[in-house]
């Protein structure tokens, strides 16, 4: 949707939801455009987004934070510049088998995560596939949808 009415005029359909590292995404983004409308080119991207919650203990209360930070970003355009109004672009994206090598493995890693639990901070990572079509001097339209790569 934009901004709460109708339907998006993009949309983004994968195979599964789903993946492990050195997995191919497949999946394809449908654009339905209600005029046409003047691009600089169609991207879709697989996004890794870290939310990190920090927890702060005062004598008087305990507050939590949340806060996110792209860790990675891959994009791979579908389409060059021109008019756009409907179309079904297909898309491939190989997730590289080292995406989840963050912390060391072992003990310096069992460290790492204990570190973070005591000082009331620990991290998620949500993945995304996003489309968006890149609109000059205009807002861009996009749509993304989670997966997980586990």
């Amino acid at each position: 949707m934009i901004f709460g009415i109708g339907e998006s005029p993009i949309d983004v359909v994968v195979e599964k939801y789903n993946y492990s590292p050195g997995e191919t995404i497949k999946g394809k983004v449908i654009l339905k455009l209600k005029k046409p409308t003047k691009a600089k080119q169609l991207k879709v991207a697989l996004i890794g987004e870290k939310m990190l919650k920090e927890m702060q203990v005062t004598s008087a209360s305990i507050k939590s934070k949340e806060r996110k930070r792209e860790i990675y970003r891959f994009e791979i355009p579908l389409d060059r510049e021109k008019e756009y109004l409907t179309g079904e672009y297909t898309f491939e994206i190989k997730i590289p088998s080292n995406l989840m090598q963050t912390l060391p493995e072992g003990a310096a890693g069992e460290i790492i995560k204990t570190i973070q639990i005591l000082a009331g901070s620990e991290s998620i990572t949500r993945w995304y596939v996003k489309a968006y079509l890149d609109i000059p001097l205009g807002l861009d339209i996009s749509k993304q949808i989670q997966i997980n790569i586990a």
